[in-house]
């Protein structure tokens, strides 16, 4: 039997759990749902599984709800309607923590279907961040840097190369301990299921897989950059060989589609008031759900991250951006942003809003020697900032070394040693 990784968001599903009458966890497929929701139900049905009991449920959606409580419906969008049966089981009774939901896509909306809001909790899993893959590290925590309370550590060994092995080999829990190019082997198979089978199941049977697996190969090309839709378009249209690049309707379906599978999840832009006349960049980073995915899509395996420190750059920020959403959840932030003028001379890579209204300002570098500039690009970008609340914390994010608090005040961390 295979032994249970701990996961950051263990800590949240016991909460909604004792706070809510159901909980729903949310993400990409294999990313762990199941496992982590087995940790807490005293029952469980997987029903998109070709069992008599899933059959049974099809026919009668209320079955399904019989169990030992908390009751754990798995992939419960292969039956709709038994979102209504939770809901109304969850109005007729007080008692919290009754049901467990996992979903890897996010049906249609229809009339018949309640929201679920103020009964169903949701929340959102993500693949394995580098702490809990069990990268070596001596660990630094978000949350007690944020309250000054963080002593300098010895971090990690890890190396450029050891990144570009774990990049590559990715999050989700069954490839992560393989040999990077096998796992990407797993990965690209991941893909065109989802292209060829889950897709056509959520979008319908007339939908095409290419067109969808080149939406998604266009977006891993655009990996931590700020783009428009009109970009996406072109560079669809660039690897379709297509003499015209496809409806902005289409790509606009296919974004839809690729959220509603978890498997793309952009960082919004961060819009404070600057003191300078510059204006921000109102667009979205683009991200995959896991960078492996946009390593499979492109066909980069390690070797080829080293030769383009370019890319191997926009991959780091992207392992960096898809671990802070586990850790921003976590501490109930209201999110992960960036924050780029149109010049490009006032950027911060990521961006954590505190709910208290300050914020934590990170930038990605590969290198060592980008320390003190970044430090200085970071102070010098916080120092336009014109809103109530300093900063909580500077951030460079490194690779390996260890991690410290400079006289400036700005925390240098490696990526693989930083946790919630």
């Amino acid at each position: 039997m295979k032994s249970y990784i701990d996961r950051v968001v263990d800590h949240e599903v016991r909460r909604g759990l004792k706070t809510s009458g159901a909980l729903v966890i949310k993400g990409p497929r294999a990313c762990g749902k199941t496992s982590t929701a087995q940790q807490f139900a005293a029952s469980a049905i997987q029903l998109d599984r070709d069992t008599a009991e899933a059959a049974a449920v099809r026919m009668e959606p209320s079955l399904g709800l019989e169990g030992a409580r908390p009751r754990l419906i798995d992939e419960w969008q292969a039956v709709p309607a038994i979102w209504n049966e939770v809901r109304h089981a969850v109005d007729s009774s007080a008692e919290k923590g009754q049901y467990l939901l996992t979903g890897s896509a996010t049906p249609d909306e229809v009339a018949q279907r309640h929201s679920g809001a103020g009964r169903i909790r949701s929340v959102i899993m993500r693949t394995l961040t580098l702490m809990e893959r069990g990268v070596e590290a001596e660990p630094v925590s978000l949350s007690a840097i944020i309250d000054a309370t963080q002593e300098p550590t010895a971090g990690t060994a890890a190396t450029v190369a050891d990144y570009a092995d774990l990049i590559v080999a990715g999050g989700f829990p069954e490839f992560f301990a393989m040999d990077p190019l096998d796992a990407q082997e797993s990965m690209d198979s991941y893909v065109r299921e989802m292209s060829e089978h889950d897709y056509p199941q959520l979008g319908g049977p007339r939908r095409d897989p290419r067109r969808f697996h080149n939406f998604l190969r266009g977006y891993a090309g655009l990996v931590a950059q700020p783009t428009t839709a009109a970009a996406i378009r072109r560079r669809i249209g660039d690897l379709s060989g297509a003499v015209n690049a496809p409806a902005p309707d289409t790509v606009n379906a296919l974004h839809d589609f690729a959220a509603r599978l978890f498997l793309i999840e952009d960082q919004p832009a961060w819009s404070p008031s600057l003191r300078s006349k510059a204006t921000l960049v109102h667009m979205p980073k683009r991200h995959l759900a896991d960078p492996s995915l946009a390593a499979a899509l492109l066909g980069v395996g390690p070797d080829g991250l080293l030769r383009d420190l370019d890319t191997f750059g926009m991959f780091f920020e992207s392992q960096l951006v898809h671990d802070l959403n586990v850790y921003a959840q976590h501490l109930r932030a209201r999110g992960v942003f960036h924050l780029r003028d149109m010049k490009g001379r006032e950027e911060i890579d990521a961006v954590i809003g505190l709910r208290d209204g300050r914020w934590v300002g990170f930038e990605a570098k590969l290198s060592h020697q980008q320390v003190d500039a970044a430090a200085a690009h970071l102070l010098a970008a916080a120092g336009k900032i014109d809103i109530d609340k300093e900063p909580a914390a500077l951030i460079v994010v490194i690779p390996s070394g260890p991690a410290f608090r400079r006289a400036d005040g700005v925390w240098v961390v490696p990526l693989a040693a930083l946790g919630p």
